[in-house]
């Protein structure tokens, strides 16, 4: 039996969240998220504050309430030189793997799959937890369209992620670089997924 941790990293609209879900399809997977700690301690205020859901909300609404998260989160991690949400997420995966094996009685593999590893700014930070605490490995994944015949890379939406993006890609144990898919959501499953073949392979 084995339990091996996989980061996803990439900047917002790369399609992390859209990698899990195909790779789920293909290797026995659990989602984690080291910002959902911080989207529910700051529910209630952005409800109050901003009448949006965090926890439910579009796409849209999110890039609104997106500065307010990056500040909230910041102040956390400054306190805590980058440990508090991997504080926070670490019982919890640890508790997973063990529920799963030990409780449970599986034996095939899991893949715990936290979808958001944003920094590399501290010593032990994200990615320094997920690989030498976690022995994990770091994916980075980048979504790109075709403009006059020229590659243009999703942008990053923020100071924060201009900034953390080239490190983390260079820290990255694999990495993704797929187009924007068009056509029917499950054309554009089809075609992305195709591209995780090899990453499936990589991982096992």
């Amino acid at each position: 039996m084995k339990a091996k941790v996989i980061g996803i990293s990439g900047v917002a609209g790369s399609g992390k969240d859209l990698f899990y879900s195909l790779i789920s399809k293909k290797i026995n997977c659990q989602r984690f998220a080291l910002a959902d700690q911080l989207k529910t301690e700051c529910r209630k205020y952005i409800l109050d504050s901003y009448g949006i859901d965090i926890l439910n909300c579009s796409r849209e609404q999110k890039n609104l309430i997106r500065p307010f998260l990056v500040g909230a989160g910041l102040s956390r991690r400054n306190m805590t030189n980058g440990r508090y949400f991997v504080n926070k997420i670490e019982p919890k995966i640890k508790e997973f793997i063990y529920n799963y094996y030990c409780v449970e009685g599986n034996e095939n593999s899991i893949y715990p799959c936290i979808t958001d590893i944003r920094y590399s700014s501290h010593e032990k930070d994200e990615v320094g937890w997920l690989k030498n605490d976690m022995g994990g490995i770091l994916v980075h994944v980048t979504r790109f369209n075709y403009v006059n015949g020229r590659k243009v890379d999703v942008q990053p939406a923020n100071e924060e992620e201009e900034a953390q993006n080239p490190i983390l890609k260079s820290q990255a144990d694999y990495i993704l670089e797929w187009e924007t898919a068009r056509g029917s959501q499950e054309q554009i499953n089809e075609k992305l997924s195709r591209c995780l073949d090899d990453f499936v392979d990589f991982v096992k």
